[in-house]
Parts: structure tokens; C-alpha cells; sequence
């Protein structure tokens, strides 16, 4: 644990920056750094290319080679035509911020095309105390017609031999194309073997490269909504903005960021998700209410409530969830909607939705959620499609509700982003969940909409949803935009909240919580935890078990609540049929939700301790921020278990000194503990599916 002492040896070079400019025979050489990063640039006979990249906790030089230090791909004429860097020459520069805090380089190249001159400038930029670099390309409007830009390749570049790839080890059967295990799928038959063996190393990575053998490495990522990025070792890290647009426009791209981290690969995926939510996620702190679903609810009889709710029946839950005094919103799924999508069902709501949102703040302070499936239509067939077969996709149906799916590139576009903000603004909504793969754009081959091509259709469709999101987000600054669309795409955590990792559903107590674990434990190393979305059903969804409710051992009922603390607890954990539940279930709850609210800020960190749950050990999950919070330990067996305290995990980043322990079982207050050192952390022992919640430095 000497890394986290390192890094801030390192504080009075990272706080600094440099950057220069030397003429040399043949060109010029230009060269941006601090105390982590260090790349330089040559300019020979006008070309120019990158010759050097450091990353500077040990000076050690990454770079192999630069295979194109950009790529421009354009269309027009019947022609698909690329440019790379060394078809322009270098005609200037200039340095727009170019002091001790920081340094920006702009190259100003140019290019013939058709006897036209295309121009382009390519940026450069590194901050004092920042971790990482930019890159971006600006190309300047041309007088060519009828071009199309179609995508940049900001970065293109071979490393050394020792620079290896990592990834989380592969434990589920089904992948994604990018490499990615898909958690959703048969989640029942995920590999527990090796649970202490969290990484793989190799020749690819989408996230994060370790240098071998010297506890360092670099992350990366295209700030870019329609960015991509991957290290394969034998054709390097290519980093690559989509477009759409005229060149007689011009675009810019959004920022390659490369950036540095000393300590072990665990460290790099950290600094990975810490830079995603500083500079790119919109999440930011905002608190997730917690809700009531009526999708998770099941009353007496097994029998699950699905859509089977009204005015009527709304009415009366409010006053319950009053008289529960821990909730934040009044969640309506599937079953609001008639007509059209985002209109209410007038037979149900014959006085409006606006009716029960109004007694919901009125009455118990509390604000709304809602559920939205626009565009695939997946889960019911409105009127819409046959009022306005103009919007249909051809081909598009729905196998589960026989529904046309319906294009983003018509005027219906128009419709979703009005209603959305109307549910935000109008409604009250606190979070919208945004179901159904929408994100997912189809194929379209209709010549009615506003697109020609599918190339084009996906980079001018995700940019419209993404508009509809940032439309809802200045309307509503607090609002949650969350969707089931997978994979899960970092790109679009500009736009959108959060985001889903799985749709789980078909598991009982105890069982369900174990496989939400491991699933959160696999995907928070390539995806922040605050923007991931629990696909936990809750304890009163209707595969949970029969009865679950006023059968199950309340021993089971506190465990799967309890383990679910972090991702889960308040997008599920109060979603119960109130008039059933024990005075003991919702009074642990009121007390559950009171500390989960109380310490908001660690929950909604995480971090790896101990192996992949297996379901035969106790595993965990650390959140801890800034040296203080929490590590909670689950026993998933009915066996009791000990396991040692794991204060030496890297991500958890703890000094080597003693640590003040407390044990917070009671959630009102704790209990002290002895403090402990790193190296001798207590033994904490674990009754039969027993939860802990150990606090770190916090005041008991």
C-alpha cells in the first residue's frame, strides 16, 4: 500500500505543467507534459506525427510507433474516401492557453482535395494536477459540396511490447462483440472458479493497459457521444469519433483522453471510472429517490399488481408510503400509458396524472417516477402506428407486444421530447426509466424519414436522444434518466443518468441478491458505479417466492435487503405491498433507508474487495471515500463464516497507519471496535447470512 504515498510524492510535479517549441533541422518538435504525462510531437517536412508518450512515475516510454496520428473519413461523389495525417501539411500553429496551469497546442494543417483546400487543426492539452491529456481535431468548413464527414480517428498508435492489456477474467458464457461478458445472460451459470483472480492481461483492453512490470499504466477514453476505443496489441489503441456532417460545415470531435496511474491494474480501472465521473457523467451527485415500483409489487395470493393499478388504488398507496415516512417517489411502470406512448390512460386517471402526482407532494412530500418505452414500443401496441405509419420502421415488430417500432428521425421525435419534459416539469418526475433498448437504434430502410443511410441514421439518432435528454436535464436539473439499452455504453453517460447492466428477474431471496452481486462486481470495472442502474427486483417481486412477504424468515428478508445497501436498496428495496408487510419489516426499513440516506455519499462508491462472490465465501464490497466509510460483508451461506478485514485492498487506497473501526449493525449507531493497522486487520465473524457494515474512520 505504498502507491497511495507515491502518488502524492508526485503532487509537486503533477502541479506543474510544461510545454515547448524548438525549431530543428527539417520541422519543428513540440512537447506537452506535467508530473504524469509527457507526449511529444515532431513535425518533419511538414508532417507531423507523435514520437514520444510517457507516462512519468517512472519516465517510461510507452510509445512503439504512431500509425497515423489521425484518420478523416468523408463521402460524397459515389466516394468513400480516407485522409490520414500525412496527406496534410502543416501551414501554422498557435497556443491559446499556454501558462502554468495550462497548455494548449493547436496544429493548423491543410490538405488538397478536388483543387480545395481542406483545413483542419489538431489539439492538444494537459492541465497542472490533471492525470490525463487531451486530444481533439477541428476540421474548418470547406468549400467542397455534397461531402460528408463520417468519422475521425483521433488517435492511432502501436505500443511497446511491455505494454499489455487488461481486463475483468471472462466468467459468463455469453460476450459481447466488443469482448464483454454479457452478465445478463444465463447469469445462473457464471464461472466461480478462481474468485481471487479478478484480472486477465493480454493483447486487448477497453479501458485500461498496465506496463509490465513496473506498477503503472494508462486509461482512455473519446469524450465523444458517438466515440469509441479499444487496444488490440497488433494493430495498437485506435480512439474514434462517428459524425454526420457537411463538410462545407465542418465538426469538431470530441477529446481523446489518454491518462496516467502508478499502482496495481486495479488502480487503473479506478482512476478510469474517477476521470468518466469528473469530466463526462451527468449523474454527478444526484440523490436516486427512494421509490415505491408497481411493477416489483405482488399482492396476497401471489398474484403480481404488473399494470392492475388506478386512481383508486394509487390514491391509497400514497397514504401508506406516508405512514412509512422513508420514501422520496411514487414510481408508475408499465401500465399508465394508453393511446399513445407518454399518454396517460384516461379510464385510469379520469381526473389526469396530474391529480395523483399532486396528492403525492401535497400529502406526503413525495415526487414521481416514471416508466417510458417510446420508440421500440416492446411491452404494449398503442394507436400511433396505424395513425401515423409514417413513423414505422419497416420490419420493426415487436416479438412480445406485436408493436411497430417507430424511427427517432421523424417528427415524432418532436412528441417524445415534449412529453418527456411535461413528465419532468408538469409531473413532478424524479426519475424516468427509459426501457425497451430505444437506444439501440434499428435498422431503418424507410425513404420517409430524415436520414438516407444507416450509417447516418446512427450517429443523427443518438444525437436526437441525446438532445431529448439534456432538454429534460435544463428543464429539470435533478432528473434521473435511466435506461435498459445494452451493452451498457459509457459514451452516452453524457446524456443519459444511469444506465442498466442486466434485466434479472427470475431468482428467489437470497439467490436474486447473490446474482446481482456478482454481476455489479464483474461491471464496476469498466463502468462507474453511480451510473449503473440496479436490476434488482426487490423482495416482494413475484419469482422472489411465494408468500415472500409473510412466509419468508425475516432473517432472509434483512439479508437480501442488507446486501443490496449500495446499488438496489432505493430503486428497490421499499417496493412492497404495505398492507401485507410485518410493523418489523418496515420498521427495519425506516431505519435501513434513514442510514443509507445518512452516509449517501460512501454508498454511492465502490470498490473490489475480496473475491467474486461464489455464493461459499463471504464476500463484500468497499465504499470508501476519501479515507472514511464503509466495507460491508455478506455471508451467502447458512453456515456461520470469518473472513479478515480487508483493509489492504488497493482500490480502498488507506494509509498504512491504524484505522478507527466501528460496527454499524444497529444502523442507528455503531459500536467501536479496535482500531487497526493495514497490516493486521481484525477476523470478523459472520453468522448464517449475515450482513456487516463496518465503518472505517467514521465517528461511531
Amino acid at each position: 500500500m505504498g502507491n497511495g504515498l507515491e502518488e502524492r510524492g508526485l503532487e509537486e510535479n503533477t502541479h506543474k505543467v510544461i510545454g515547448y517549441i524548438q525549431e530543428i533541422p527539417g520541422g519543428l518538435v513540440f512537447e506537452l507534459g506535467n508530473g504524469w504525462l509527457s507526449r511529444r510531437i515532431h513535425c518533419i517536412a511538414g508532417r507531423i506525427g507523435t514520437t514520444s508518450l510517457t507516462n512519468e512515475f517512472n519516465g517510461e516510454e510507452y510509445l512503439e510507433e504512431t500509425l497515423a496520428e489521425f484518420e478523416i473519413v468523408i463521402t460524397g461523389e459515389g466516394q468513400r474516401v480516407t485522409l490520414d495525417s500525412r496527406d496534410f501539411i502543416l501551414c501554422g500553429y498557435e497556443t491559446p492557453n499556454w501558462d502554468n496551469s495550462r497548455r494548449t497546442l493547436a496544429l493548423r494543417l491543410e490538405a488538397d482535395i478536388n483543387d480545395t483546400k481542406l483545413r483542419i487543426s489538431v489539439f492538444y492539452e494537459i492541465a497542472a494536477g490533471d492525470n490525463f491529456m487531451r486530444k481533439w481535431v477541428e476540421i474548418e468548413p470547406c468549400e467542397l459540396e455534397n461531402w460528408t464527414i463520417r468519422s475521425v480517428v483521433i488517435e492511432k498508435m502501436l505500443f511497446r511490447e511491455l505494454v499489455e492489456g487488461v481486463q475483468p477474467k471472462p466468467r459468463y458464457r455469453q460476450t459481447y462483440p466488443s469482448g464483454e461478458d454479457k452478465v445478463q445472460a444465463e447469469p445462473d451459470t457464471v464461472d466461480v472458479s478462481e474468485p481471487d483472480k479478478r484480472l486477465i492481461f493480454g493483447d486487448s483492453s477497453r479501458a485500461a493497459l498496465t506496463y509490465w512490470g513496473y506498477g503503472e499504466g494508462l486509461f482512455f477514453f473519446t469524450e465523444s457521444l458517438t466515440g469509441s476505443e479499444r487496444f488490440h496489441r497488433p494493430t495498437g489503441l485506435v480512439m474514434k469519433h462517428r459524425d454526420f456532417a457537411a463538410l462545407s460545415s465542418g465538426t469538431t470531435t470530441g477529446p481523446a483522453v489518454i491518462g496516467a496511474y502508478s499502482g496495481p491494474p486495479e488502480l487503473g480501472f479506478k482512476r478510469y471510472n474517477q476521470h468518466l465521473m469528473k469530466h463526462w457523467c451527468v449523474v454527478d451527485f444526484k440523490p436516486v429517490p427512494a421509490m415505491w415500483n408497481t411493477w416489483l409489487i405482488t399482492l396476497p395470493d401471489d398474484k403480481p399488481l404488473h399494470t392492475n393499478f388506478d386512481r383508486r388504488f394509487l390514491l391509497g398507496v400514497i397514504d401508506k408510503m406516508k405512514d412509512a415516512g422513508f420514501y422520496d417517489a411514487l414510481h408508475l411502470d408499465l401500465g399508465w400509458e394508453a393511446k399513445r406512448p407518454l399518454s396517460y390512460d384516461e379510464d385510469k386517471f379520469p381526473n389526469g396524472l396530474s391529480e395523483i402526482a399532486r396528492r403525492a407532494k401535497d400529502a406526503a412530500g413525495l415526487g414521481m417516477a416514471f416508466w417510458i418505452n417510446p420508440f421500440s414500443c416492446s411491452y404494449w401496441k398503442s394507436q400511433i402506428e396505424a395513425q401515423h405509419p409514417e413513423y414505422v420502421v419497416p420490419g420493426k415488430v415487436s416479438g412480445r407486444s406485436h408493436a411497430a417500432g417507430l424511427c427517432v428521425m421523424t417528427e415524432y421525435y418532436d412528441y417524445v421530447r415534449q412529453r418527456i419534459i411535461d413528465l419532468a416539469v408538469g409531473l413532478n418526475a424524479r426519475a424516468i426509466y427509459w426501457d425497451g433498448n430505444d437506444w439501440n437504434i434499428p435498422n431503418c430502410s424507410s425513404d420517409k424519414h430524415d436520414h438516407l443511410d444507416q450509417e447516418e441514421l446512427e450517429v443523427t439518432a443518438m444525437k436526437r436522444l441525446a438532445e431529448i435528454c439534456r432538454s429534460a436535464h435544463e428543464a429539470r436539473p435533478d432528473l434521473i434518466l435511466a435506461a435498459f439499452s445494452l451493452p451498457f455504453d459509457n459514451h452516452r453517460l453524457c446524456a443519459l443518468d444511469c444506465q442498466s447492466i442486466a434485466d434479472t428477474h427470475s431468482f428467489e431471496t437470497v439467490k436474486s441478491e447473490l446474482v446481482v452481486r456478482q454481476q455489479i462486481y464483474q461491471m464496476t470495472y469498466e463502468h462507474p458505479y453511480r451510473a449503473i442502474w440496479s436490476n434488482w427486483y426487490g423482495i416482494n417481486w413475484h419469482e422472489a417466492g411465494k408468500d415472500n412477504l409473510t412466509q419468508r424468515p425475516m432473517l432472509e428478508l434483512k439479508h437480501a435487503l442488507m446486501s443490496m445497501i449500495g446499488s438496489g436498496l432505493l430503486q428497490a428495496g421499499g417496493s412492497i405491498d404495505l398492507n401485507q408487510a410485518s410493523r418489523e419489516l418496515v420498521e427495519f426499513l425506516g431505519r435501513l433507508f434513514a442510514f443509507r440516506k445518512r452516509f449517501a455519499r460512501y454508498f454511492d462508491v465502490y470498490q473490489h474487495v475480496l473475491g467474486f462472490p461464489d455464493g461459499e465465501n463471504v464476500d463484500g464490497a468497499g465504499h470508501i471515500e476519501d479515507g472514511s466509510g464503509f466495507i460491508v460483508l455478506v455471508n451467502p451461506t447458512r453456515d456461520a463464516k470469518e473472513v479478515r478485514l480487508p483493509l489492504d485492498e488497493p482500490e480502498l487506497e488507506l494509509n498504512s497507519g491504524k484505522h478507527r473501526l466501528s460496527d454499524w449493525g444497529r444502523l442507528t449507531d455503531a459500536v467501536a471496535l479496535d482500531p487497526a493497522p493495514l497490516s493486521d486487520p481484525p477476523i470478523i465473524e459472520l453468522a448464517p447470512l449475515e450482513v456487516r457494515y463496518i465503518g472505517v474512520n467514521i465517528d461511531a
